[in-house]
């Protein structure tokens, strides 16, 4: 049992694809209903991927990581070619896959608890830089529209009340992916971690419903999820300080460039 679970992510995202699906079919298609739609469906879509990803977080060689990466990656690839549903079925699956891989092995290095604050600072400012600078990836994708790469690194769902649409990025399913590697390689309390990245989602899902605009997912998990694990995780003040000045100097550099 054990060698099967880390497709336990996989498999609880197809049921959630084809639960999405069903609903769809039925739901009405009102304004209201699809909020409600949307709402239903993020948050299940939330607790697959956190189950999923530590149910993946176990120790592999990166050659069987890079391995399963690219499984992923020619399923992604694959995947426009077989039509607008089963497209967005299988590009998930391989989304899916490649993020649990990538992420969880990315966890294990993470050699002390201390340090996982610094990596939310750094993931913050890197995320920060992406979504609003001209020149950041998630920004650029974004303006692309769907014509450019947007279909291959977003989980697409059939939202009852809405049809088939953009949930949540790669970059979000490989963060969570990596905080349960490494609360699984550190030995962190899971139920905390759990309830941190419930919390996040949660936020997140607020955060959408208010400002009705996209928003990434990362920043509301990575904190959550962190602060949940509270002491167990506390940074020393020299490790937190150089991530900060890393950020910042990055930040800087960028504009003395521009």
């Amino acid at each position: 049992m054990r060698a099967l679970a880390p497709a336990r992510g996989l498999l609880t995202w197809a049921a959630l694809f084809g639960a999405a699906a069903a609903l769809a079919a039925v739901w009405p298609e009102t304004p209201v209903a699809g909020v409600l739609g949307f709402v239903v469906i993020f948050a299940g879509l939330a607790a697959v991927l956190i189950d999923g990803a530590f149910a993946a977080a176990q120790r592999r060689t990166w050659p069987v990581t890079g391995a399963l990466a690219a499984a992923g990656v020619g399923l992604v690839v694959l995947a426009p070619s077989l039509g607008e549903a089963v497209g967005a079925l299988v590009g998930g699956v391989g989304l899916v896959l490649a993020a649990f891989a990538l992420g969880t092995r990315l966890g294990f290095e993470v050699q002390q608890p201390s340090y996982l604050w610094p990596l939310v600072v750094v993931a913050l400012g890197a995320d920060v830089w992406s979504v609003t600078t001209p020149e950041g990836v998630t920004r650029q994708v974004v303006e692309a529209g769907p014509d450019g790469v947007f279909g291959y690194i977003v989980l697409s769902l059939p939202v009852p009340g809405v049809g088939l649409s953009p949930v949540l990025g790669v970059g979000d399913v490989v963060f969570t992916a990596l905080l349960a590697g490494a609360v699984t390689g550190l030995g962190l309390p899971r139920r905390r971690a759990v309830l941190g990245l419930a919390i996040g989602y949660g936020a997140c899902l607020l955060a959408l419903l208010v400002i009705q605009l996209p928003l990434p997912a990362l920043p509301f998990i990575a904190v959550a999820a962190a602060a949940a694990l509270g002491r167990a995780v506390r940074p020393a003040p020299r490790e937190l300080a150089a991530a900060v000045v890393f950020v910042a100097g990055f930040f800087v550099l960028r504009a003395a460039l521009a």
